[in-house]
């Protein structure tokens, strides 16, 4: 009876939440090495994609499985995402611009970064087949953490 009741709790339970796993970020120096752009942005606009709808198109992550540091290397879809706009104020790496785009994931377990409509950001960001993309295993975060790395990118000028 109890081998029946335990699995009867196995089959019957809701499926785990995927969350976000990846390997811990490098230091600043490490991740503006590999980072096809890093700079200091204001968010202006957060828009939602989805490619059901015009205009759409899904971003495709390469070697996603190998970047977040737990499946073999393959190249993932992403069909919804969120493109954002953000005034440049400061460039550390990449020919400065008054603004750029970034994707990032919806932060529902795809690593996506919570951006925030007029909060500063330090953004370590990719260049995945054109597109700017960014994700919460870089140190991408507010510029008021000192764990986005603005000192010591500051520093490295």
């Amino acid at each position: 009876m109890k081998r029946i009741l335990a699995l009867l709790l196995v089959v019957l339970s809701p499926p785990a939440a995927l969350a976000c796993s990846c390997m811990p970020p490098g230091t600043p120096a490490e991740q503006k090495a590999e980072s096809a752009r890093v700079f200091l942005g204001r968010v202006q606009q957060v828009e939602l994609i989805d490619v059901s709808e015009p205009g759409g198109k899904p971003v495709v992550v390469s070697n996603a499985g190998e970047r977040f540091g737990r499946l073999p290397p393959m190249d993932v879809p992403i069909l919804r995402y969120k493109r954002v706009r953000l005034l440049v104020q400061e460039t550390f790496k990449g020919t400065p611009v008054p603004q750029l785009t970034v994707e990032t994931g919806l932060w529902d377990g795809d690593c996506g970064v919570p951006f925030q409509p007029g909060q500063a950001y330090v953004v370590y960001a990719r260049d995945e087949a054109g597109a700017l993309t960014t994700n919460t295993c870089s140190s991408t975060g507010l510029a008021s953490n000192p764990a986005s790395g603005l000192d010591a990118l500051r520093a490295d000028k």
